[in-house]
């Protein structure tokens, strides 16, 4: 499923459709957070700052495993050091800088392309470790 993120409302739109989407997968009640988490900060950012883009999330397979393939895609400026964004507590915003670090942390596998004055593309995969 493909969501424009573009207003505040589209966040909590995109949490609904997700967490509908992980439990049908059948993840459990935490997991389903840590979702949820995964795409209002991916979403945020977005909105925060490009103004507008959207999230995707899929159904993924990777040899014995299974999950959530989650995606935030945007045609901003995009972000000229991934290192640095990554790093705990480092903000453009003004926040607390914890967003893309918490993310990496959160994910079983984190891919993030970015290409200045084109955009940023996030990729986030969450294994299902325990079916409810």
């Amino acid at each position: 499923m493909r969501i424009s993120i573009q207003k505040e409302t589209d966040i909590h739109y995109a949490q609904h459709e997700v967490l509908d989407f992980a439990k049908s997968l059948g993840f459990n009640q935490l997991d389903c957070h840590k979702i949820s988490i995964i795409i209002s900060e991916l979403a945020q950012n977005i909105i925060k700052y490009v103004g507008k883009g959207f999230v995707k999330f899929s159904h993924r397979r990777m040899l014995h495993r299974e999950g959530i393939l989650i995606e935030a895609i945007d045609n901003g400026k995009g972000i000229f050091d991934l290192e640095t964004a990554l790093t705990d507590n480092f903000s453009t915003g003004g926040t607390l800088g914890l967003g893309l670090p918490g993310i990496k942390r959160i994910a079983d596998i984190f891919e993030i392309d970015s290409i200045p004055d084109q955009g940023t593309h996030v990729k986030v995969t969450y294994w299902i470790k325990y079916k409810k």
